[in-house]
């Protein structure tokens, strides 16, 4: 089930170093609605998500439901591309029934987002970000400095991920993007 966030995030990741991106909404999730911040930022809100976080512009997004061996299980993913970075957030809804680990699922979902891209692991820490057991890794390829965090809130696992060409300083929005992510239970 990791897989299919995994297979979006790579593609969407492989569409930043290939300069492209695509952009689709799909009619059956419902608009999140955005606020302005002064600096040209939105606080980009997911009722459905149950998240806020602030993005350069409104995220294009992509929603699938998949049928596995599991059960069925939606997977949301949202990408902005900005000037310097692209920044990806994904998360999964899995069937009430399906048992997972959850340290084994934050560490599955950095391996295949490492492997998908062909990125070598720089560093890896498991932290506690408000209150959710998570972990935090950079890895990189020769084009692509990407840093990621992934959360487990309840059942639901999110994952967020900035790109940025190698040699390319956007700390400044990458910490922004990061610090910024709030997610309530309900």
């Amino acid at each position: 089930m990791k897989r299919f966030l995994v297979i979006l995030l790579l593609t969407l990741a492989v569409s930043f170093v290939a300069k492209s991106q695509e952009h689709s909404r799909p009619l059956s999730v419902p608009t999140p609605t955005p606020v302005a911040i002064p600096d040209g930022w939105v606080n980009f809100m997911s009722e459905a998500g149950r998240f806020s976080v602030l993005l350069p512009e409104i995220p294009t997004d992509k929603t699938e439901t998949v049928q596995s061996e599991h059960g069925p299980y939606t997977t949301h993913l949202f990408v902005v591309k900005g000037a310097k970075s692209l920044f990806l957030l994904g998360w999964v809804d899995y069937d009430p029934t399906f048992n997972f680990n959850v340290g084994g699922e934050l560490n599955l979902n950095r391996d295949n987002f490492i492997k998908g891209v062909n990125a070598k692991l720089i560093n890896n820490k498991d932290v506690t970000l408000d209150g959710y057991q998570s972990i935090e890794f950079t890895a990189e390829t020769p084009q692509t400095l990407f840093k990621s965090r992934v959360y487990m809130v309840g059942r639901r696992p999110y994952q967020l991920v900035s790109g940025t060409a190698i040699g390319v300083d956007d700390s400044i929005n990458v910490n922004r993007f990061f610090n910024s992510f709030k997610v309530r239970l309900r």
